[in-house]
């Protein structure tokens, strides 16, 4: 299914300037006084025919969980947002979501694409982790508990955007590499 946003920003600026220069009976210009008064209106017309395509939302079961996986172009930037619900009983580390998040870096780099960003984010109950890639060649910043395991009744979410690839593409690699 196939979303099209446009956005219309109409912006009106008006600045008015009142300068008073009095100068002195030294004043090399003739000891007077100038009055200026300037108007500048600036108006702004902005399209954003942007066309945002939800064109992928695929849900999943594996032996560990399930997920579902919604896919879309954003400019020249694929997107590949994941939803991660372990099964009772299991608990998956977040080094092992962190793990994840290289493979689908170094895989989107090596078919071509430039990640952007790639964030994963854990919340069980009052305890949280959150990284974030952006190169398959760098360390991953992380925050919060990175010895974090969670299970069924944990939020996991991670987010994939990638410049130069199909979002077709991201999605099998993201597929490809959500693997516990």
């Amino acid at each position: 299914m196939a979303h099209e946003h446009d956005h219309d920003r109409n912006h009106a600026y008006e600045h008015q300037h009142d300068h008073n220069h009095n100068h002195g009976p030294d004043c090399v210009c003739g000891c007077h006084d100038h009055d200026h008064n300037h108007e500048h209106t600036h108006d702004h017309e902005h399209d954003h025919g942007n066309s945002h395509d939800h064109g992928y939302v695929e849900a999943f079961e594996q032996e560990w969980g399930s997920f579902e996986l919604e896919a879309h172009m954003h400019e020249q930037a694929a997107t590949v947002s994941m939803n991660i619900h372990p099964r009772d009983g299991r608990e998956i580390s977040f080094s092992d979501l962190v793990n994840v998040m290289q493979s689908i870096a170094q895989a989107a780099e090596n078919s071509g694409g430039i990640v952007g960003h790639i964030k994963g984010f854990a919340r069980q109950g009052d305890d949280f982790a959150h990284a974030s890639v952006t190169s398959a060649d760098l360390a991953p910043a992380i925050e919060g508990d990175k010895a974090l395991s969670f299970g069924a009744e944990a939020t996991v979410q991670l987010v994939a955007i990638v410049l130069l690839i199909d979002q077709a593409d991201l999605l099998a690699i993201c597929k490809e590499t959500l693997v516990f």
